[in-house]
């Protein structure tokens, strides 16, 4: 016979499956980008030189904050799918 119903996945399943490399590489890419926001407002925040402009380099901390929490929650949105479709270990009386 195979295998059992409740042993199958769901469509819904299946399809987080496929998904969750694909988040991986957004929150890759979320988190490259805060980088890149973290060093605008590193530059921009240092008192006393001529490029410094406070109001950027908040605009930029908080754009930097903004992404890396968008980045933690699709890193957490992937591993939960993968977890969710993993493989069920079979005991002896299963």
């Amino acid at each position: 016979m195979g295998r059992r119903f409740k042993d199958m996945q769901t469509p819904e399943q299946q399809y987080a499956a496929r998904q969750a490399p694909a988040l991986r590489r957004m929150a890759y890419s979320a988190e490259q980008e805060a980088e890149r926001q973290q060093m605008t407002a590193d530059v921009y925040g240092r008192r006393g030189r001529d490029y410094s402009d406070q109001a950027k380099a908040d605009r930029a901390q908080r754009e930097a904050d903004r992404l890396r929490g968008k980045g933690r929650s699709l890193r957490a949105t992937a591993n939960h799918a993968e977890a969710e479709v993993a493989p069920k270990k079979r005991g002896w009386f299963r």
